[in-house]
This record gives C-alpha cells, structure tokens and sequence, in this order.
C-alpha cells in the first residue's frame, strides 16, 4: 500500500520528537547506569525542562520546513537540523535559567545537542529514503500555450520527489483545452498550469479540475499575485475585495521596524570581529577603499547609497558604465568571490537599516540607472518599489543570483502579499542563515 506524503511528514515528526526526549534522558540513564547518578532534583528538572525544549523545536521543525520528505536536498536538511539543535542548546541554558531549573545538568545540554544531531540526521534520512523508495515515480502533466515556458516549468518540477518524476507536456493550441486535458486524466498524478494562458481559459480549466478532484498547480501571474490574501467586505449582498500591493498594518510596520533595529544592533555587535578581519583582507588584497557606496532605489524609488564591502577593483565601471554583475565576472576580486559567495559583503548594509534606508527582509533593491533596462523585459518591476527594500528576502532564499528577473519579481510580490508580514520576516531570517552555508544558493 502507497502511503501520503502527509503520512511520512507524520512519522518523521513523530521521530523527531521521539529523538528530542530521549536525547534528555539517555544521559541521565548512562550516569546511572555506571555508577554516576544524577541527584533527584537533576531529574525533576530535566522532566519540567523537556516539555519547553519540545514547544521550541516544533516552532523551528517548521521554520526550517523539516516535515518536507522527497524534495529536499538532503544538506539543506542538515543545516536545518544543526541550526534547530543549536539553537535549542542555546535556548537550554537561558531556559534552564528563566525556569529556575537550576538543578538541569549542563552535561545535559551538551551531550543532549550532540545526540540529537546524529539521530534527527540519520531519522531524516531514513525516512526520506523509504519515501523515494516506496513511492512511484511521480507523473506530471504540464499545460501551456509556449513550448519555451513549457520546457522551463519542466526542468524546475523534475526536482520533485527527489528527481523522481515523469513530466511530460502538452501544447494547448484553440480551443481544445479540455478534451485534451480529458483524455490526460487517468495517466498523470499532478497538472500543472503555466501562465501563458489568459484570465478566461485559466478558469476554465481551474473550473474543469475541480469537479473532478484532481490535483493541480497554478504558474501565477502578476494579476493572481495581486488576488493574493485581499481584504474582504460584504456591503448588503454585494461582496468586495480590497486589493492593496502590500499586507501590511500600521501596527506591523512599528514592529517590523523594532524588529529591525534590534536585529542590526545585535548583528553589527555580533560581527565586529568579522567586520575587522574583512577590512584588513581587503586592503592587503586589493587596497583602499574597503567599502563600496552605490546608489540603489529604495521604497517609492527614492534612492539612497547602499554601504557594502567592496568586492571588485578598484573604479570597475569606469569604461563600462553601469552593467549587471555575473558569476564570473573578471572585475571581482580574490577577497571579493569568497565575501559574495558566503554573503558577507552584506554585512555593513545593516547600517542602512538602522538609518531606515533598508527593512532587513524586503526586495533586493536595484540601481536606478538599471530599473529600466530590467523593465524593459520585465513588465511591472517596478512595482517592487512599493515595499521597502531589504538585505534578504524571498528572491534570496529561495532563488539563486541567476534567477530571471520576472521570477524574482513574483517571488518579491509573494512576500508583499503574504498575511502576516512579522512571522513572515522571523521565517526568512531564520532560514537566511542557512545561505552562509549553501553555496549554490549564492552563486
């Protein structure tokens, strides 16, 4: 019998849970078991202790997307769980103080953290692997009207079910739309709709999978992008939606800029001895200056200068004028490919939001003398302006340096949609740090 995905999401929460509680009191049994145990208010402690440590690392199994089975890569998942492990052994010190569970055994904390490292990573996987194993392959059928777009789409989904997966394509041409999607009905698990159609055939279609209980995925456009999460009000029985760009309240925005504020202090304080290291590596690599100001368009296309470590030479568009950067670009310097692979010429830009220049999630704000050229193939780029830029943000977390800018720009719309913007931010920021370590990501 062929289990849900839902199913083993289940059972490696379960795991994981599993693994959390037993990590505690393991070395607690050890102790005993070779003579050295544990006074009674150790235990206690460690029982009152527990129930915390579990509370948090459900809010971080999915902030870190942990229950994800199949399409993850299995790194990526490692990182989650490091980071989840860390920052509960973290926590374990501070809550072992606020609870004034004195009595909670330090050995514990650290042994704990080790163990819950090796066994959540070797749960994720074994679970992962009998899901690929168990699973058929899965079978897609993408519908479009461009064979180019089709073909994209394709590549993005094979990723699916861990490179398990059968996507083929059907070319929509008139109006045969829904007898060609009738005779793939039986022969494919998932439809996915791409955005070469119009309004009207979208419907149609949307309509056409519904009464028939069949899975389908939506490539949205910048007009479902706007629909994203409205306001609704029935006046008598007239029923509306308030479609505004950006999600968010007044109330949030005071937040959001706290949350800024706060994150940049502790950030700059933080990073200090990196800031140092950093511009002492680039005078002895490349000279003066360390940083690079540069004019970028910020919220309603005010421009404000950007603060960065310098990563190319010294005056790099004197004779090129302004371009877009690439990967391997001649004008980067040594320091400067490790400083932009590992996302540490960013640093300095929480001087920006500490001045309010930046939010620390946002848009990646572009150069206005750039704004056009990208315009020009990417139509309503420019509508990013409405939110404030920031130094991450969903194009950075979940796309690459090379993601098309049309796809960033529906990444960046997502965001300003989203319903709560705070829990929003705490997600990007958490996951963000995983991009330190995913080289790929940052390419």
């Amino acid at each position: 019998m062929v289990r849900s995905k839902r199913f083993y999401n289940f059972v490696q929460l379960l795991f994981d849970l599993i693994v959390i509680c037993f990590s505690y009191f393991i070395w607690t049994y050890l102790k005993s078991f070779f003579g050295r145990p544990y006074t009674s208010a150790n235990i206690a402690s460690v029982k009152v202790f527990v129930p915390y440590v579990i509370i948090a690392y459900l809010l971080l199994f999915f902030i870190y997307r942990l229950y994800e089975v199949g399409g993850v890569d299995f790194y990526e998942t490692f990182l989650g769980i490091f980071f989840s492990s860390f920052i509960i052994f973290i926590l374990g010190f501070a809550l072992s103080f606020f609870l004034r569970a004195f009595s909670v055994p330090r050995t514990v904390i650290i042994y704990s953290f080790i163990i819950q490292i090796i066994l959540l990573a070797l749960s994720h996987f074994v679970v992962n692997k009998v899901y690929i194993k168990v699973s058929p392959p899965l079978k897609v059928l993408v519908l479009s009207k461009d064979e180019k777009e089709a073909k994209t789409v394709s590549e993005y989904l094979k990723g699916l079910r861990a490179g398990k997966t059968n996507v083929q394509i059907t070319l929509i041409e008139g109006n045969n739309f829904l007898k060609k999607v009738e005779d793939a009905l039986k022969n494919f698990d998932l439809f996915v709709i791409d955005d070469t159609f119009n309004v009207e055939e979208k419907f149609e279609m949307l309509k056409f999978f519904a009464y028939r209980d069949k899975p389908v995925y939506l490539v949205p456009g910048v007009y479902e992008l706007l629909l994203l999460n409205p306001q609704t009000h029935i006046v008598n029985d007239l029923t509306l939606f308030e479609i505004n760009l950006v999600n968010i309240s007044g109330v949030e925005r005071i937040v959001k800029r706290a949350i800024d504020i706060i994150v940049s202090f502790v950030a700059l304080i933080i990073f200090s001895p990196v800031i140092l290291i950093v511009s002492l590596s680039i005078i002895f690599d490349s000279g003066r200056p360390v940083f690079f100001l540069q004019e970028r368009a910020g919220v309603n296309g005010k421009v404000f200068k950007t603060i960065k470590f310098r990563t190319m030479i010294k005056d790099a568009e004197k004779y090129t004028g302004p371009v877009l950067s690439s990967e391997n670009d001649p004008r980067i310097t040594k320091v400067g490919k490790f400083l932009r692979k590992t996302g540490l010429d960013e640093i300095p830009q929480f001087i920006n939001v500490l001045k309010g220049d930046l939010s620390v999630v946002g848009p990646r704000p572009e150069r206005p003398e750039l704004m056009e050229k990208i315009g020009e193939d990417t139509p309503n780029f420019d509508m990013r302006l409405k939110v404030k830029p920031g130094i991450t943000g969903f194009a950075q977390l979940h796309g690459k340096y090379d993601t098309p800018f049309d796809d960033k720009l529906k990444m960046d719309l997502l965001y300003a949609k989203q319903r709560n913007v705070i829990l929003t931010d705490i997600y990007v920021m958490f996951n963000t740090v995983k991009l330190f370590l995913l080289p790929k990501k940052r390419k």
